[in-house]
């Protein structure tokens, strides 16, 4: 144990009020969610003085990894079973209830009362690893989660204070607000060949085949590969697909959809989605992902919802991409015209358009337009298929710090 009132303990205390300032700055200029959770890992680090990190985007509806995180100086071996234990085993401090309980910031010490040896995660995956305290929250707003970070220290090192969850809950609202602009921030696409991609898995997650166009998908993600076979990786989001729909064949998780929607290297949007497959007998035989390019269908509930609009004006949205008048919204909604023209004049402010044409012209045309675009041409023919394209390699997103320190990956920004 480090004595409270120790050098670095105190260094941290007073380094805080900068930090703050700090993550304002950076939630406020990022220009992607990849550079906003690189330009997180400083003043947190100051802050909260931990040893290993995983600060992650997630799909607002699924609380899955998303498009951008940085894992550091954490064992490469401990990521998958730290999915494991996140989706498949009972523990305390699950992301998932951190969320729908509005829990604030906690550590493992607290929430087992002093007994972080009760905690499975702590047992079999930090201790072992030489990590003791941790500490976990949810970046959510609006009802919405659109991150999450887990912050370890050295197990000699003492718990998190309560100065440090003070700050912490502090930033999270403008870090959770970060997360939900960056969303919407950083959209490229090309209308490419876009098929989607299937990959097998076995029961324990091995992968037992895939199409040429799933190693092309993989291939757009950004995660740490995870080992999956003998010759064979996943992308972390992929895997973390995997473990959920497993979680969910084996009735171990809350319900929520092995899904996630996020937005690729190349900027395009994609969608992941999990299912298992069942024997005669009713046992589970394997798991299967699909990667595929978004549907508007997919991509527009969380659109809409990075723009910050309240229900009704998501109705009233609604409404205009039907093309519907104000006086029609207004009778199919039941309240007044002018309080339809609030909720435009509303909905226009939160997305920086000045007009319902502008509106629709950038929901469509900057999110939904790479699904929708029609290419007319005297003959067309798909594009060839690329050609001796490998599966990710084990060390691709690999970066060791500078001291050689342990580092899963840490994202770069959108190329």
């Amino acid at each position: 144990m480090v004595p409270s009132g120790s050098p670095p303990v105190i260094r941290r205390r007073r380094s805080r009020s900068g930090a703050a300032g700090r993550v304002a700055e950076v939630c406020t200029d990022a220009g992607s969610t990849a550079e906003l959770v690189e330009g997180l890992r400083e003043p947190l680090h100051d802050a909260l003085g931990m040893s290993g990190m995983v600060l992650s985007a997630t799909d607002p509806d699924t609380l899955l990894f998303s498009t951008a995180a940085v894992i550091e100086d954490l064992p490469e071996e401990m990521c998958a079973p730290w999915m494991h234990n996140e989706f498949l085993e009972q523990d305390f401090n699950k992301f998932a209830d951190l969320h729908r309980t509005g829990a604030a910031a906690s550590t493992l010490h607290r929430v087992t009362q002093g007994h972080p040896q009760l905690s499975p995660r702590h047992e079999r995956l930090y201790r072992p690893s030489g990590f003791g305290p941790e500490l976990r929250t949810t970046f959510s707003i609006n009802g919405a989660c659109w991150g999450m970070g887990s912050f370890l220290r050295e197990d000699r090192e003492e718990d998190f204070d309560d100065g440090a969850l003070a700050w912490l809950d502090q930033v999270r609202p403008l870090i959770a607000a970060g997360f939900q602009r960056c969303t919407v921030s950083s959209v490229r696409a090309e209308a490419e060949g876009w098929v989607a991609g299937v990959v097998s898995l076995d029961p324990l997650g091995q992968v037992v085949s895939m199409t040429e166009s799933a190693v092309q998908w993989l291939g757009d993600l950004w995660a740490h590969p995870i080992r999956a076979g003998q010759h064979t990786v996943l992308p972390g989001e992929a895997y973390m697909v995997a473990t959920r729909a497993r979680a969910r064949a084996e009735d171990a998780d809350g319900g929520l959809a092995p899904m996630t929607r996020l937005h690729g290297r190349s900027g395009r949007w994609l969608t992941i989605t999990g299912d298992c497959t069942l024997a005669s007998d009713g046992s589970l035989s394997g798991i299967v992902l699909v990667i595929e390019p978004s549907r508007p269908t997919d991509v527009m509930p969380m659109v809409v919802s990075a723009y910050g609009l309240t229900a009704r004006e998501q109705e009233v949205l609604a409404e205009l991409s039907q093309g519907r008048r104000t006086a029609d919204i207004a009778t199919r909604l039941f309240i007044s015209e002018h309080t339809v023209r609030d909720h435009i004049k509303s909905t226009l402010a939160k997305t920086c358009t000045t007009s319902r044409g502008e509106l629709m012209s950038m929901l469509f045309h900057r999110h939904a337009r790479p699904m929708t675009q029609v290419t007319h041409c005297r003959a067309c023919t798909a594009p060839a298929a690329a050609s001796g394209r490998a599966i990710i390699p084990p060390e691709t997103g690999r970066a060791p710090d500078a001291a050689g320190g342990r580092r899963w990956a840490t994202r770069r920004t959108l190329p």
